[in-house]
C-alpha cells in the first residue's frame, strides 16, 4: 500500500501561532515586571531614597505620594519619579534659598536591578525645573550637595553610575561673586552623555539654549541671544578638552577648540574659535547695548567672517580678541529702502579688564555713485573714546536717507569731506567742538539746501569752503540764502554742524558780513499756532559776532540802507555798537542793547539822527509807542537824540509802562497837521490855519515815563498864529496843556464883532496879545479853561527877566548897585489878557472863591 503524502503546513497559520506566542510571553513578561514593581516598590523607594539621604548634604522636601516607580513611561528601563521635588541649598545656615526645583525628576536602572536589590543608576532626567547656583565671596558654593567622602562601595544597594543627564525645560541661574560673574540661561534641551564615574572618559553634549544674560563686571556681552552646540570633550579628573565643538550662535556658526579646567567652578578657560562665514546683522547684534540703538533699521548681507581666542583664568585676569571683516557687503536702511553697496571692513576686537577696544583698520563703501572710506578706533566701552579719520563724496540727500537726521526735514547739495577726529563720545554728542574734543576737517560744500523741522523756509547755500582746526571753524565765502535774504561770510563758526544737528545747541559766528538785503523776519522763528509767545525773538541758538556791511535791512515798517557797525549776539543778548545808516532820507548813528533771555525783549537805544524825514521816521518806528503826535500829525526835516528804552513780549506787544523815552527834537520846514489839541481850539479861536500850521523851526525836549508824555514849553513860530505849548499827555489820552496864544494879524470872528466882548485889551511888552489857555480832559473832546496859573507863571518870569534887565542897565551905568535900591513894582498886568468866550453876553464878575481856571 502507497503511504498518502503529508499535506503542506499553512503559513499563515504558523505566523500566528508565533505572534501569540510571542504576545502571550509579552504578556508574562510585562506580568512579571508589574508584579515585580508592586511587589518591591517599597524595597526600591527605601532602598534608593535611603541612599539619597545618606549620601545628600542638602535638605529634600517633598511629599511621599509624588514619589513613584514606573516602567511603561521609561521602558525598557525602570524609574523612581519624582513630582514636585524641592532641594534647598547646600549651605550651613537656618534660611536657604532653592538650590533645584524640578517638577519631574527621573532616575533610571535597569530592571532586573529590582530582582537582584542592586540598583544601578545610569540616567538622571530632569525637566520643568529652576537651579539657582551661587558661588559666594570666600570662595563657597551652594550646590555641593553630594557628600565627596562617602564612597559607595560593593555591598551598597544603590550606585550611580551615570551615562547620560538630560534636561528639558529648566532655567538656570548662575552667580559668581568672587569673579563678578553672572549669567541665567533657558534650557530647552541638554544632554550629557558620558562614563561620568571614571576618571578619565568623553562626554557627548548637544544644547538648544536661549541666553537671557552674560555679565562680567558691569559689562554686558551677550543679551537675549540663542545658542545651540554639539561637542566631543576628553575629561581627565577636572580638564575638558574640545576635540570636536559646532556652536550656532545667533544664527553665527562657530567651530571650537581649547580646554578649560572646571573644579566647583570655572577655574581657566583657553578657546579659539573660527567663524569664516557669518551673517552680519547676528554679527552686530553681538554688539554692547550702546552701540545697537541705531541698527534695527539696518539689514545686511554679505561675507563676514571673524576669527579669535577667549583666554579667562580670572575676574582680572581674561582677554577676548577677535579678527573679522566683511567681504563686499550690503546695508539696507529699511524705512527708506537705502543701499549701501560694496562695503569692505577690517577690523580687530579686544576685551580686556581694562582695555577694551573696537579697530576698524580700514572701511570702505559706496552710496549709489557716492565714496566713503577711512578707519576707526573705538576704546574703553564703558566711557567711549572715538578716534577716526574718513575721506567722503557725498550727495547729502543720499545721507540723508541711509542716516538720518531727526531735526533735518530735508537737504539737498553736494559735500566733499576729509575729517579727523578724536575724544570722548559723550563729549561729541554733548558739543561736536569744544576743548574736550580734536576735530580737523575741510569741506566742500556747494548747491545746498537745508529745511529744519518747524521751519517753513529753506537754507540755501550757493558755496563755501569749511575748514576746521581744532576749536575753529573758518568759513570762506559762504554764500546763504535764506527767504528774500542774503548773506555773505568769512569768518569762524565754531558750532556750525552741531548746531544743525542739534537744536539745542547755539550757532556761533564770528567774522565780516556783508549782504545785500536782511529781511529780519526771514531769520525770526516762526509763531506757534493760537499766538503763542513762548518762542523768542532772540533764538538761545544763535551766537555771533560781527563786523557787518549791510545794503539793505527792513524789519516791520523800518528800512535802512548802507548799515555798517559790530554787533554782538550772546545768550539771547544782542549788542550793536557804532551803527551808521541812511533812513527816512537822512542819517543815524546809534548804539542799541537788546535783552530778550527772560521770555521778553527789552531794549536800550542811544542814538542820533540827521536830517530825517519826520513823517517816515514816525512811520518807521511805530510812532514810538504814544499816539498823541502820530505820522500823519508831522512833517519836516529833523535832527534829534534819542534816548530809548521798552520792554515788548515775544509777540512784540509793547509793555507801555515799561517805555522811558528823552528825545531832544529840531525839526525845520515842519507841518503840524490835523493836531488834535490845536484843532480844539478851532472852536474859540476862527483861525483856518489851525488845521495846517507851518513853521519854520521847531525845537523841544520830549520825555515819556510811566505812560505820560511831558512837553516843556515850546514855540512854533507861524506868521498866523505864534504858540506856545507846554504840558502832558497819557497813553490814556488825558491831557493837560498850557497853551500860550501870539496873535498878530488874526483875530477870532467873535472878536470881530465887539471888542468888548473879551475886557479891555492893550498891547504888551512887544506889541502883541496873548490868551492863555488851559486844556484837559480827552483829547477827543477836551475841557478848555482860562489858565490863571500860566498867566500868573508868565507874570513871574517877566518879572524876574525884568528885574535882571534893570540890574544889568545900572551895573552898565553906575558900575555898582546897592542892595534894595532898585525896587521894581510888580506891574498889575504885564501883559494884556485877551479872554475868549464861547458866548456873546460878559459873564459877571466873579467871586473871589472862584477857582483860578475857569471854564470857557
Amino acid at each position: 500500500m502507497k503511504k498518502e503524502p503529508t499535506p503542506a503546513k499553512n503559513p499563515f497559520k504558523i505566523a500566528v501561532k508565533i505572534l501569540l506566542v510571542l504576545f502571550i510571553s509579552i504578556l508574562a513578561l510585562i506580568g512579571t515586571v508589574v508584579l515585580l514593581l508592586f511587589v518591591y516598590e517599597n524595597d526600591v523607594k527605601n532602598a534608593i531614597v535611603g541612599e539619597l539621604n545618606k549620601n545628600l548634604n542638602a535638605e529634600v522636601k517633598i511629599n511621599p505620594e509624588n514619589i513613584n516607580l514606573t516602567i511603561i513611561k521609561t521602558f525598557p528601563d525602570c524609574a523612581l519619579q519624582f513630582n514636585d521635588v524641592l532641594i534647598l541649598e547646600a549651605l550651613p545656615i537656618k534660611k536657604r534659598d532653592t538650590l533645584l526645583f524640578a517638577g519631574q525628576l527621573n532616575l533610571h536602572f535597569n530592571v532586573m536591578d529590582i530582582y537582584h536589590k542592586k540598583y544601578d543608576i545610569q540616567k538622571i532626567k530632569i525637566r520643568d525645573g529652576y537651579a539657582n547656583l551661587l558661588v559666594l565671596k570666600n570662595g563657597k558654593n551652594n550646590y555641593t550637595f553630594w557628600k565627596s567622602n562617602n564612597k559607595t562601595e560593593s555591598k551598597d544597594s544603590v550606585k550611580f553610575n551615570l551615562k547620560l543627564v538630560s534636561i528639558d525645560n529648566c532655567l538656570l541661574r548662575y552667580k559668581d561673586k568672587q569673579q563678578l560673574f553672572k549669567t541665567e540661561l533657558k534650557i530647552k534641551t541638554l544632554t550629557f552623555k558620558g562614563n561620568f564615574e571614571e576618571e578619565k572618559y568623553d562626554i557627548e553634549s548637544k544644547a538648544d539654549l536661549e541666553i537671557k544674560y552674560i555679565t562680567q563686571n558691569k559689562t554686558s556681552f551677550l543679551k537675549e541671544k540663542n545658542l545651540s552646540y554639539k561637542i566631543n570633550l576628553n575629561v581627565n579628573h577636572n580638564e575638558y578638552k574640545l576635540n570636536n565643538a559646532y556652536l550656532n550662535l545667533n544664527k553665527m556658526t562657530l567651530d571650537l577648540n581649547g580646554s578649560f579646567l572646571y573644579k566647583d567652578s570655572l577655574q581657566n578657560l583657553n578657546i579659539q574659535f573660527n567663524a569664516p562665514n557669518l551673517d552680519i546683522q547676528s554679527a552686530l547684534s553681538l554688539l554692547p547695548e550702546v552701540y545697537k540703538s541705531r541698527i534695527s533699521d539696518y539689514e545686511s548681507a554679505g561675507n563676514f567672517y571673524a576669527k579669535g581666542k577667549l583666554k579667562y583664568i580670572n575676574k582680572n585676569n581674561y582677554q577676548f580678541s577677535s579678527l573679522f571683516g566683511i567681504k563686499n557687503g550690503e546695508i539696507t536702511y529699511q524705512p527708506k529702502s537705502t543701499k549701501a553697496t560694496d562695503v569692505n571692513i577690517v577690523g580687530d576686537m579686544q576685551l580686556q579688564p581694562n582695555a577694551t577696544a573696537l579697530n576698524i583698520n580700514a572701511f570702505s563703501l559706496k552710496l549709489n555713485n557716492d565714496e566713503l572710506n577711512g578707519n576707526l578706533v573705538l576704546t574703553d566701552f564703558e566711557n567711549a573714546q572715538i578716534k577716526c579719520q574718513v575721506k567722503a563724496n557725498f550727495n547729502l540727500n543720499n545721507l540723508q536717507n541711509f542716516w538720518p537726521i531727526d531735526t533735518v526735514t530735508s537737504v539737498q547739495g553736494n559735500l566733499k569731506l576729509n575729517l579727523e577726529a578724536e575724544g570722548l563720545v559723550s563729549d561729541f554728542q554733548k558739543q561736536i567742538i569744544s576743548d574736550k574734543t580734536h576735530l580737523s576737517a575741510d569741506l566742500g560744500i556747494t548747491a545746498l539746501e537745508l529745511q529744519l523741522k518747524e521751519d517753513d523756509k529753506l537754507y540755501k547755500v550757493e558755496s563755501a569752503s569749511v575748514t576746521v582746526r581744532e576749536q575753529d571753524i573758518e568759513v570762506q565765502d559762504l554764500q546763504l540764502k535764506r527767504g528774500q535774504s542774503d548773506l555773505k561770510l568769512n569768518g569762524k563758526l565754531p558750532r556750525l554742524i552741531s548746531a544743525i544737528t542739534n537744536t539745542n545747541q547755539a550757532l556761533i559766528i564770528e567774522g565780516n558780513l556783508f549782504s545785500n538785503r536782511i529781511l529780519l523776519e526771514d531769520f525770526l522763528p516762526k509763531k506757534a499756532s493760537g499766538g503763542s509767545n513762548e518762542n523768542p525773538l532772540i533764538p538761545d541758538n544763535i551766537q555771533f559776532k560781527l563786523n557787518a556791511a549791510i545794503l539793505n535791512f527792513s524789519f516791520g515798517k523800518f528800512e535802512a540802507k548802507n548799515i555798517t557797525g559790530e554787533m554782538d549776539c550772546k545768550k539771547q543778548k544782542l549788542f550793536a555798537n557804532d551803527i551808521k545808516f541812511e533812513t527816512s532820507g537822512g542819517e543815524v548813528e546809534l548804539n542799541v542793547f537788546a535783552d530778550n533771555s527772560k521770555n521778553k525783549l527789552d531794549v536800550v537805544m542811544q542814538s542820533n539822527f540827521k536830517d530825517l524825514d519826520i513823517n517816515t521816521l514816525f512811520t518807521q518806528f511805530n510812532n514810538f509807542g504814544q499816539t498823541t503826535l502820530i505820522d500823519k500829525n508831522i512833517k519836516g526835516i529833523a535832527n534829534a537824540t534819542i534816548d530809548f528804552a521798552g520792554t515788548w513780549n515775544n509777540k512784540l506787544e509793547v509793555n507801555e509802562k515799561s517805555i522811558v523815552t528823552t528825545c531832544k527834537l529840531n525839526i525845520d520846514r515842519g507841518e503840524l497837521i490835523d493836531f488834535k489839541p490845536l484843532l480844539s481850539l478851532a472852536n474859540y479861536v476862527d483861525v483856518a490855519e489851525l488845521k495846517r500850521i507851518k513853521f519854520s523851526t521847531l525845537e523841544s525836549k520830549i520825555d515819556i515815563k510811566d505812560r505820560i508824555i511831558t512837553i516843556p514849553e515850546t514855540s512854533i513860530i507861524n506868521s498866523a498864529l505864534n504858540i506856545n505849548f507846554w504840558g502832558t499827555h497819557t497813553f490814556d489820552y488825558d491831557i493837560d496843556y498850557h497853551i500860550q496864544l501870539l496873535i498878530s494879524d488874526y483875530l477870532s470872528k467873535k472878536r470881530k464883532r465887539n471888542d468888548d466882548e473879551f475886557g479891555p485889551i492893550e498891547n504888551d511888552a512887544s506889541n502883541k496879545r496873548s490868551a492863555f489857555i488851559l486844556m484837559t480832559g480827552k483829547i477827543d473832546n477836551p475841557v478848555i479853561k482860562y489858565d490863571k496859573k500860566g498867566l500868573k507863571q508868565k507874570i513871574k518870569n517877566d518879572i524876574k527877566i525884568e528885574k535882571q534887565t534893570v540890574r544889568q542897565i545900572f551895573k552898565e551905568e553906575f558900575g555898582v548897585i546897592k542892595r534894595d535900591s532898585i525896587k521894581v513894582q510888580k506891574q498889575k498886568k504885564a501883559e494884556q489878557v485877551f479872554e475868549l468866550e464861547p458866548s456873546q453876553k460878559k459873564k459877571p464878575q466873579r467871586s473871589n472863591n472862584s477857582s483860578d481856571d475857569d471854564d470857557f
